[in-house]
């Protein structure tokens, strides 16, 4: 059995147990949706907030590409520090499906005006349903104001599909 710990900074530990240790292929994920939210007084953050990723094997690797943009009218840069898995969802009989995420890219720092990058990639472990396979992956990117210090929480969902599962 292996034991992956993934830490976030601002959340406590997720542990995460799997009975293998296998090389995945990564799984195509595609942008379905963007945030814009006043993140902290004065500051508009547009983000990448929600990927699908269709016709996923049961188990096997995701990559996501997330871009932030710092409006051009914000009073203060910020810098996105870490990057969490939330939790996993959804979960029959009390278990959701297992799931690691990793951040490379971070930290970044947007001026107002500015826009960068990260990559998020991790593994998976689709959960039987009704509706049929799936994994939603729930993370938080957290981040400072460079000037106030204000932390501030950005919302990113995964959605992981088997062929034929419905939405």
């Amino acid at each position: 059995m292996r034991v992956i710990i993934i830490s976030n900074t601002m959340a406590s530990a997720v542990l995460l147990l799997f009975s293998a240790n296998p090389v995945f292929a990564q799984q195509m994920c595609s942008l379905t949706d963007r945030s814009t939210e006043e993140v902290i007084p004065g500051v508009t953050l547009r983000w990448d907030s929600s990927f699908h990723c269709r016709d996923a094997p049961d188990t096997g690797g995701y990559q996501i590409l997330v871009e932030a943009f710092n409006a051009s009218e914000s009073a203060e840069a910020v810098t996105i520090e870490s990057l969490g898995l939330s939790h996993a969802t959804p979960r029959p009989a009390g278990e959701g499906p297992a799931a690691t995420a990793v951040a490379e890219g971070l930290p970044i720092m947007l001026e107002p005006g500015e826009s960068g990058d990260f990559t998020v990639s991790g593994e998976y472990e689709l959960i039987e349903t009704d509706e049929g396979k799936k994994a939603n992956l729930h993370l938080r990117a957290g981040g400072v104001g460079s000037r106030s210090g204000e932390p501030f929480v950005l919302g990113i969902n995964v959605l992981i599909r088997a062929p034929g599962s419905v939405d």
